[in-house]
């Protein structure tokens, strides 16, 4: 299983290579007044290139010291040139300070102090997933204790379901090897040796053998990596319930293209509307984002009707691009004079499909983030939102797709987004029942998904508090809060032990929220 997507909001343009610098920094090396192309200047060229482009469109520029004094070409630590770039990448993004967050910077990561919480330089990997092709054996796991290890989902068409391996399958083996349990170091599990095991036969394979149980037994299967298209749409159902309701509830696992997508959002919308169904209920626990586009599409299939016309979202970019100050970028798009003024980018609903609800329920966790946010934040003011789950990833930021330099792609935020009310800034997430400084308060419940049963089985705990609302107007008493202990003796895990598991798990630092702009030809 390869690295999923981070929460990112992603804006797409053409192809962006490593900027010439006719004027600054410069890179001579020893070659007697010839070109030198030799790998050692390609790698100071870019890492050039990625502060440039950071200090004209990076959302939080103002706190960037001048080229000379910050000198990119001093990050060497790394085996490789992209782990370079990281470090990089690391050191611009922690000068910045959030005073709504005691100072911290906004790229804080509470969970790997000293990286970068949304910013990432990727080898194509990431690109591919957001236009619905991946790569990998096809499935999430997490830890559901540090010795019981399952399968948190599989993606139709991927190997492992080609294998028939289920969200809930518990996994005892991996390679033949058993010692996959975090006992050695319950204090610290993302270092223990069993976990980097796990972690690096599941994300840099390219062939595993697993060995799971379930209750039809076990089995084990070997699985090889393949390309396939995403159908991030894992699970519908409806749910006729007491007083004439009923349920729709959908696993949206990531936001690709529209164009992969939207005959099948329209599919299941279509049923939705058939079955008359009085409450939706969307799951995305696991879905870091992607294509904004694609949050306004599905945003306009949830809303009520008399949505239509009035403001979703406003999106605000960097300072440098709404006053057309981005001569790098200029060279590579065709964007109109003005064209990044908030005035010119209020996204208006347009009602979608035929399903008219008035409340919504969300089921989320740490790894909903970017795109599924920014859903959830457009309907607030439209609709009755309920959030169920734990709190969201925080990520009111978005990226620009498709900027490359010298071959990698560099996701780096140059805007927000506010919703009608004027309501974002939840940059430490969106929690169920609570609010935040900036963002707000959410509705909902706080609770813990059980890890090990199957999606659309009412005994789940989310689905089972939505639908218990749905039916009762309250939520059922919380059980699986009381469950987690906040002892480490290597069975159960504290709270913030497992949110630092599901964290590193499912890599959402990855994920993303995106647009498309035009770019020159």
């Amino acid at each position: 299983m390869k690295k999923i997507l981070y929460p990112i909001l992603i804006f797409s343009l053409g192809m962006i290579t490593a900027c010439k610098k006719d004027k600054g920094p410069t890179n001579n090396g020893n070659t007697g007044g010839k070109t030198d192309t030799t790998a050692a200047v390609k790698l100071k060229l870019t890492q050039d290139s990625i502060y440039l482009y950071a200090q004209e469109i990076y959302y939080w520029n103002s706190f960037l010291p001048v080229f000379n004094i910050f000198n990119p070409e001093q990050y060497t630590n790394g085996s490789t040139d992209l782990a370079k770039f990281t470090t990089e990448i690391d050191a611009y993004t922690q000068l910045s300070k959030n005073s709504a967050n005691h100072n911290l910077p906004y790229e804080y990561d509470p969970f790997n102090p000293g990286s970068s919480k949304y910013s990432f330089i990727d080898d194509g990997t990431v690109n591919g997933e957001l236009n619905a092709t991946k790569g990998d054996f096809g499935f999430n796991y997490f830890y559901n204790t540090y010795t019981d290890l399952r399968i948190s989902l599989v993606y139709p068409n991927s190997p492992a379901a080609a294998a028939g391996l289920k969200r809930g399958d518990k996994i005892t083996s991996i390679n033949g090897s058993t010692d996959i349990y975090i006992v050695t170091n319950p204090n610290d599990p993302s270092n223990d040796p069993a976990y980097k095991y796990v972690s690096n036969a599941l994300n840099s394979g390219s062939t595993v053998t697993l060995k799971v149980t379930n209750a039809s037994g076990s089995k084990t299967v070997t699985l090889n990596t393949k390309t396939y298209t995403v159908n991030p749409v894992i699970y519908v159902n409806t749910y006729p319930l007491t007083g004439g309701k009923v349920a729709g509830y959908m696993v949206f696992n990531s936001f690709v293209s529209l164009n992969n997508i939207q005959a099948r959002l329209d599919s299941v919308f279509s049923v939705f509307a058939s079955k008359n169904v009085t409450d939706l209920i969307i799951d995305l626990r696991y879905n870091g984002g992607g294509d904004v586009e694609t949050s306004s599409y599905l945003s306009n299939l949830i809303a009520p009707s008399g949505a239509s016309g009035t403001v979703m979202n406003t999106t605000y970019w960097t300072a440098n691009l709404q006053n057309d100050t981005y001569p790098l970028l200029k060279k590579k798009i065709s964007e109109p004079a003005g064209w990044f003024k908030p005035a010119n980018q209020v996204e208006k609903f347009t009602k979608a499909g035929a399903v008219n609800v008035n409340r919504v329920f969300f089921l989320v966790t740490n790894n909903t983030a970017s795109a599924s946010e920014l859903t959830i934040n457009n309907l607030r003011p439209k609709m009755n939102v309920q959030l169920v789950g734990d709190t969201t990833y925080g990520k009111p930021v978005g990226f620009l797709s498709q900027l490359t330099i010298q071959g990698h792609y560099l996701y780096t935020p140059e805007f927000e987004t506010k919703n009608s009310s004027g309501q974002g800034g939840y940059y430490t997430g969106m929690p169920p029942g609570g609010s935040t400084a900036t963002g707000g308060t959410f509705a909902g419940k706080q609770d813990y998904e059980d890890i090990v049963t199957d999606f659309g089985d009412t005994n789940e705990t989310l689905l089972h508090d939505a639908i218990t609302y749905i039916q009762t107007n309250a939520y059922p008493e919380n059980t699986t809060l009381k469950v987690q202990s906040l002892s480490t003796n290597g069975t159960t895990m504290s709270l913030y032990q497992r949110k630092v598991l599901a964290i590193k798990t499912q890599s959402h630092r990855l994920n993303s929220m995106f647009i498309n702009l035009q770019k020159k030809k």
